[in-house]
């Protein structure tokens, strides 16, 4: 990779965050070679069954960590101990040392299945899963959660468990999981959560530029640890830019065109149907045209394409 910039400074710590379809390990091992700033990922979740499962049987979609080019911590979800054993076996034969158990996820299909946020209206659940894994518990283990499924005033509670468990660290998200991503960012609970845990809290929600960035860095100085997700895909120079690290302007498109043709490369490569590729593609630019002045007009013509030649002339053009 050309170094166009100058000398990383390592604070914060950053996390890309999970993004089921957008995220996985073949955009992160193109990312980490294309961009600098990610310290570590949490992978897009895998699910634990409902019913026990004959761990010879049981497998789940997660890469030895050795082919991870970027830190990455698995994500599961769901409450089932015996196949949480399993997954705990799965992953630490794979050289993972860390888990993530993500309380966080606001898909109404999700939470309808009372996962992710949808865990949260059942706190006696959350006890009984956590009294289990930290009864015999070999693994780092972390979670990625929201102020409540309905109320923001259900932290209270939840925070309260956790205070019960050491647990490595808690990534928050304050929002509810019915308010999705719409909304504001409710900094004054996050503050009170902050101020009552006893378990390190990792920052995560509407980081898409650098001013955003530094607005809760001056808001609460003590957290070192944040979690981007969608503003790295609106801009993967964003974990850069936090720390210091800045390219040229004649190198910027250069750089993003070397990463963008990697991506559909490896992408092409994972999907055997062109139709599923474009559609990937097409995804991917309702983040990436936030790079472009006119991002709304790129994206409409982007999104207008009807097979990959006709795709890759126009991104050709655009870039």
């Amino acid at each position: 990779m050309n170094c166009y910039f100058c000398t990383v400074n390592n604070k914060p710590f950053i996390y890309l965050a999970p993004l089921e379809g957008s995220t996985e390990i073949e955009f992160r091992n193109v990312f980490a070679k294309h961009f600098n700033g990610i310290d570590a990922a949490v992978a897009p979740f895998v699910s634990l069954t409902h019913h026990e499962a004959n761990e010879r049987r049981r497998s789940w979609d997660i890469p030895i960590a050795a082919k991870q080019q970027m830190k990455t911590i698995p994500q599961f979800m769901g409450r089932n101990i015996i196949d949480f054993r399993h997954l705990v076996n799965w992953i630490k034969d794979r050289g993972y040392e860390e888990i993530n158990w993500n309380l966080g996820c606001p898909v109404k299909r999700v939470i309808r299945r009372g996962r992710g946020c949808g865990m949260l209206k059942y706190p006696d659940e959350i006890i009984f899963f956590l009294d289990e894994v930290f009864n015999n518990n070999e693994i780092k283990f972390s979670i990625k959660t929201r102020l409540g499924l309905e109320e923001a005033d259900e932290y209270f509670k939840l925070l309260e468990i956790y205070n019960q468990y050491p647990i490595k660290e808690i990534i928050l998200h304050p929002r509810t999981g019915e308010q999705s991503y719409r909304g504001e960012v409710m900094l004054s609970y996050f503050e009170e959560f902050l101020r009552l845990s006893k378990n390190e809290i990792v920052y995560n929600g509407d980081i898409n530029t650098v001013d955003e960035y530094l607005k809760i860095k001056k808001m609460f100085p003590s957290v070192s640890r944040i979690m981007i997700g969608r503003g790295l895909l609106k801009d993967p120079f964003l974990a850069e830019n936090i720390k210091g690290i800045h390219t040229k302007s004649n190198f910027r498109m250069q750089r993003f065109s070397d990463f963008h043709d990697e991506l559909f490369n490896v992408l092409e490569i994972e999907f055997r149907e062109k139709s599923e590729l474009l559609g990937r593609m097409k995804g991917y630019w309702h983040y990436f045209s936030h790079l472009f002045k006119n991002r709304d007009e790129v994206f409409k013509i982007i999104s207008r394409s009807e097979n990959l030649d006709e795709y890759l002339q126009i991104v050709q053009r655009i870039i």
